[in-house]
Order: C-alpha cells, then sequence, then structure tokens
C-alpha cells in the first residue's frame, strides 16, 4: 500500500503529464490514508506516508517535471548515511543506540568489545546501503529515468524493512551470545 501513490504517479505521468500524475498520486495517497485510518492499521505512518506523497506530487508540480516527485525521497539515504557517518564518528554506532534497546541489550553496551564492533559493523553496513541507494537515485535522477526511479522508490521500502529485521535479528543473536558466553556473571568486556 505504501507504494501506491508511486505507482499511481508514473502510471498517470506515462498518460497525461506531471500535473495530472501529482494529483492522482495525491488522491491515491488520501484514499490509503481513509483505508488506514478505518481500519486503524498503521495509521501513524499513513499520515506520514501521506504528506510525504502529497509534498512530492507538489514539487514535481513546482518543478514541472515528473522526476521532481522524487526529489524528497532522495533525502532520506542522505540522511541515513550522513547519521551513520556521524555516529561512527562519535563513536557511538547508530545501530547500537537504536537496536540494543528493541533487542534488550545491556545499557553499557559501548564497553563491551563484541557489541560496540557488531553494531560499529552494522552502522556501516547501513552506510553503505544508504549510499548505495542514494547514488542510484541521483543517476536515474539526472538520466531523467522517472520508471526506474519508481521502481526504485517501491522496492526501497521492503529493502529497508528486510535490512532492519535482519539487523535486529543479529543484535539479538549477538546479545544473547555474549550472554550465553558470560554465564551469569554477565556480558564480558
Amino acid at each position: 500500500m505504501t507504494g501506491a501513490p508511486t505507482v499511481v504517479f508514473l502510471a498517470a505521468d506515462g498518460t497525461g503529464g506531471p500535473r495530472s500524475a501529482s494529483v492522482a498520486a495525491t488522491v491515491t495517497a488520501v484514499l490509503v490514508l481513509g483505508w488506514r485510518l478505518r481500519a486503524r492499521r498503521h495509521v501513524p505512518h499513513a499520515v506520514l506516508g501521506a504528506l510525504l506523497a502529497t509534498a512530492c506530487a507538489a514539487v514535481a508540480l513546482w518543478t514541472g517535471q515528473a522526476r521532481g516527485f522524487f526529489l524528497l525521497p532522495m533525502a532520506f539515504p542522505a540522511a541515513a548515511t550522513a547519521a551513520c557517518l556521524l555516529s561512527l564518528a562519535a563513536d557511538r554506532p547508530l545501530a547500537g543506540l537504536v537496536a540494543n534497546r528493541v533487542v534488550g541489550g545491556p545499557p553499557e553496551w559501548r564497553s563491551h568489545r563484541v557489541l560496540h564492533r557488531f553494531y560499529a559493523v552494522s552502522t556501516v553496513g547501513i552506510a553503505l546501503v544508504s549510499s548505495a541507494s542514494l547514488a542510484a537515485q541521483v543517476a536515474l535522477y539526472r538520466w531523467s529515468d522517472v520508471a526506474w526511479l519508481g521502481l526504485l522508490h517501491v522496492f526501497m521500502g521492503p529493502l529497508w524493512a528486510a535490512v532492519t529485521a535482519l539487523s535486529l535479528l543479529l543484535a539479538r543473536r549477538t546479545v544473547t551470545g555474549e550472554r550465553d558466553a558470560a554465564g551469569a556473571g554477565g556480558l564480558t568486556r
């Protein structure tokens, strides 16, 4: 459902240009929001999705180009890459700041060599995926390849869900492995 406004935008752009595509994407975003509100499913995500799709449509209208629809979403991998790199430079890997709490890791994870290294490597991996996504989007934007931009945009949601799930699974496994290795005395340092 989250990719519906993008798919509708692409289809409408092919037949009526960026103006009709922007209107169609906005209407689709509002319909998806209404459906999710009625079903009480993922309401915060639905609101954010509708706002983002509407903002993307507004940018496409403002630029007068269909590729403008994808300008705002390019900010997300740019911000993720920057956040990961800054967190590594501060010796506070972003993956640890987020995932450790979710998986029930120790509050002092930074002082545990294995956990700190795992979270640093995870943060580097997230930064690489983010920067690769950004590079692909920038290249497709410069080539004005709206169809491939749309396809990439639609598939990035499931890709990020998979990266997040894998990161959390591996983090939980690492925390559990450290607890098991240390026995009742706590995690090794």
